[in-house]
C-alpha cells in the first residue's frame, strides 16, 4: 500500500513560491506542511509507506504517483493537501465525481476528523466535477489513475472559530485524523 500526501501550491515552476491562502502571516503551506508531518508520521509507525510531494505542476506530480502506482500490488491514496480560505466554517474533502472509492475515502477522513476537531460545524465530503464551483477541487486531481484520490481542506484560514486549528496541537489533531481515515479505509475497503 502506497500512501501520497501533496503540499500543494508551493513548488510550481514559475510559482516557486506560491505560498497559498494567508491570515496573519499564517501560511496554507506552512499549515499544510504541519498535518502533513503529523499523518505521514502517524501512518509510518502503523507500518504504512508514505510520499511527500511538493514540487512540480500538478498534472507532472500526477504522472509521478501514476508511475509509482502502475506496479503496486496493493491499494494506493493520494491526498491533495490544502487548507480553505472565504470565511466559511466547514471541512471539506472532495473526491472525483466518478469514484465510488474516493466517496468512501472521504467519508472515512470525514468522520475522523469531526471526532478530533469540534471547531469544526461540519465536514462535507463533496463530489469534484470539471464544470462548476468545485473545479478547482477537481483539476487537484483529475489526473490520478489508480490510487483513490481526494482534495482535502480541513479547516479555513480565516475562520475564527477554526483558530485553534492553527495551532501546533490543532494541526497535528488535523494531521491525524486525516492518517486514521487513511488507515481505515485502507484496512476495511
Amino acid at each position: 500500500m502506497m500512501i501520497f500526501l501533496d503540499r500543494q501550491h508551493l513548488g510550481k515552476p514559475n510559482r516557486w513560491n506560491d505560498q497559498g491562502a494567508e491570515r496573519a502571516g499564517i501560511t496554507e503551506t506552512y499549515l499544510t506542511s504541519q498535518y502533513i508531518f503529523a499523518a505521514e508520521n502517524h501512518l509510518r509507525m502503523q507500518g504504512f509507506d508514505v510520499c511527500v510531494l511538493s514540487d512540480g505542476w500538478y498534472k507532472d506530480r500526477h504522472r509521478r504517483v501514476n508511475d509509482y502506482c502502475a506496479d503496486a500490488t496493493g491499494k494506493c491514496v493520494y491526498i491533495a493537501c490544502h487548507i480553505n480560505a472565504g470565511l466559511g466554517n466547514y471541512a471539506a474533502l472532495f473526491y472525483d465525481h466518478r469514484s465510488e472509492s474516493g466517496a468512501t475515502l472521504a467519508h472515512s477522513i470525514n468522520v475522523r476528523l469531526l471526532n478530533a476537531c469540534p471547531e469544526l460545524a461540519t465536514a462535507k465530503t463533496i463530489a469534484a466535477l470539471p464544470d462548476d464551483w468545485t473545479k478547482n477541487a477537481y483539476n487537484t486531481i483529475k489526473g490520478i489513475g489508480k490510487p483513490v484520490s481526494i482534495c482535502f481542506e480541513p479547516l479555513f484560514i480565516d475562520c475564527i472559530a477554526h483558530e485553534p486549528l492553527t495551532l501546533p496541537d490543532g494541526i497535528k489533531r488535523v494531521g491525524i485524523a486525516l492518517a486514521e481515515g487513511i488507515q481505515y479505509y485502507l484496512e476495511n475497503n
